[in-house]
């Protein structure tokens, strides 16, 4: 590991010559304040469309608005020094803040290399972080019941720590991974970027709707299939396996919103239509990709699709 780190060192050395763009997230003005008005509960804009009051007048306070809190994003300097220092989820952290609001977009594939070299140790390695909580084995445990326990799935309990799901020792070690998972979805890149705790977990690459039929918006996980009987829009039912059965080895569904309903993400039995606009409306993932994403990703999970 230590070879790794120094070869990243070096590489990351380089970006520091060039010219370094270094600015805040954006974040929109908060335009739904509540306002208690005496006993009743009112908008900003209603109170707006009230006749003025005199300031002079007796028993007037003004109404201090909030003060918004805004997360700036690094700069590779501020990466170069944790990584100088070993602090390897800092530096995940920042990096993460970069690649995801592009603020470096030529360097965009240097950072997601790094971002994946480090989440080798810090997501996907048994080693403790500070991404997941440290759990020993009691008597009686079963990874279903640790896994409730801690609001997340057991496959992923199992896959993070190299786990047979059936065999547990009293007194063995599980690292948990703890938090909240998002998706961002961007069609005209055809990625989906998995998060936890809004910081970068992996990137995949995706399949979308022809003639722009997978809807831009935020959307929900309703519900998760393995091995997933696929309901044909043409009114075919075909069980997994089935030669006519296009959703590879998992669904993860949206929940419906008016007018948009039957929405998900699936494996494929067509790999090479992903990096296309080539479904009736849903995410394609490869089928290896999907099942791993399909182990971090809870019920309610929020997606977001952009264009």
């Amino acid at each position: 590991m230590k070879i790794i780190l120094n070869s990243l060192l070096i590489a990351f050395h380089a970006y520091l010559f060039l010219p370094l763009f270094n600015s805040g997230i954006a974040s929109g003005k908060d335009k739904d304040i509540i306002i208690y008005k005496k006993d009743i509960i009112i908008r900003s804009d209603e109170l707006e469309a009230e006749p003025k009051k005199d300031k002079n007048a007796a028993g007037f306070k003004p109404i201090d608005k909030p003060v918004e809190k805004k997360r700036e994003t690094p700069s590779l300097d501020i990466v170069d020094k944790y990584l100088k220092e070993g602090k390897k989820y800092e530096a995940r952290n920042a990096l993460s803040d970069i690649f995801i609001n592009k603020i470096m977009p030529e360097k965009q594939n240097e950072i997601k290399e790094l971002l994946d070299k480090l989440n080798e140790e810090l997501i996907f390695s048994p080693l403790s972080s500070p991404d997941a909580a440290m759990y020993t084995v009691q008597a009686g445990d079963i990874m279903a019941r640790i896994a409730k326990q801690f609001k997340t799935n057991y496959e992923l309990i199992i896959r993070i720590n190299n786990k047979s799901p059936t065999r547990l020792n009293i007194g063995d070690k599980l690292k948990i991974l703890t938090g909240k998972t998002k998706i961002l979805i961007s069609k005209s890149d055809f990625t989906l970027t998995l998060l936890l705790n809004d910081y970068y977990v992996k990137q995949y690459r995706i399949g979308i709707g022809k003639n722009d039929k997978t809807p831009a918006g935020t959307f929900e996980v309703k519900n998760k299939l393995k091995e997933p009987t696929w309901y044909s829009p043409n009114g075919g039912i075909f069980p997994y396996r089935h030669p006519e059965n296009i959703l590879g080895t998992r669904w993860i569904g949206f929940k419906d919103k008016p007018d948009l309903y039957g929405y998900g993400i699936h494996g494929t039995t067509l790999p090479d239509s992903i990096g296309t606009a080539s479904s009736n409306g849903c995410v394609r993932m490869v089928n290896s990709d999907v099942e791993e994403l399909y182990d971090f990703l809870t019920l309610d999970t929020e997606i977001i699709i952009q264009r």
